[in-house]
């Protein structure tokens, strides 16, 4: 599930999570594997299917544990199950993005962002399965270069 939010408080411009649907290839997997390890197979082999559930319940913890948040001045990613990381890129920094919208994900509404930057420590910034993908691209384009404006950044190429 994904959660949107804009704020009036200080610089929230949006925060969102990528979307379940990333996992559906897993959970697909699981649903069948699961039903065929219960019916009544040989001991081995009845225990294959739960052997996915595992894998399965750690990839919905990785996307539900992701948080995308764009501020006045920064594009912060939040990922980690059991560490937390945070990556933080200063908006002026962003030089380009690009928006792709496979075919999957389109269907249900989602896309993925891509943010290049000349920030050294995460030139490349993907943000997976976001709803409303081309309004919080150019909500970013937006903040980008307001916030070239307010440093004073020239983009040279």
């Amino acid at each position: 599930m994904t959660t949107d939010s804009a704020s009036h408080s200080d610089d929230l411009i949006w925060k969102t999570r990528p979307s379940q649907w990333l996992n559906v290839p897993t959970f697909f997997v699981v649903a069948m594997a699961v039903p065929l390890s219960v019916v009544g197979l040989p001991w081995p082999f009845s225990m294959v299917g739960l052997v996915f559930v595992l894998p399965a319940l750690w990839s919905y913890l990785v996307v539900r544990c992701t948080r995308y948040t764009l501020t006045a001045r920064h594009l912060r990613i939040e990922f980690g199950v059991l560490t937390r990381h945070t990556e933080e890129v200063e908006l002026y920094r962003i030089e380009d993005t690009g928006l792709s919208a496979p075919f999957f994900l389109r269907l249900v509404g989602l896309g993925n962002l891509y943010v290049l930057g000349s920030d050294r420590s995460t030139p490349r910034i993907l943000l997976q399965a976001v709803p409303d993908t081309e309004s919080k691209r150019q909500q970013l384009r937006d903040q980008v270069e307001a916030a070239r404006r307010a440093k004073g950044v020239r983009v040279i190429e």
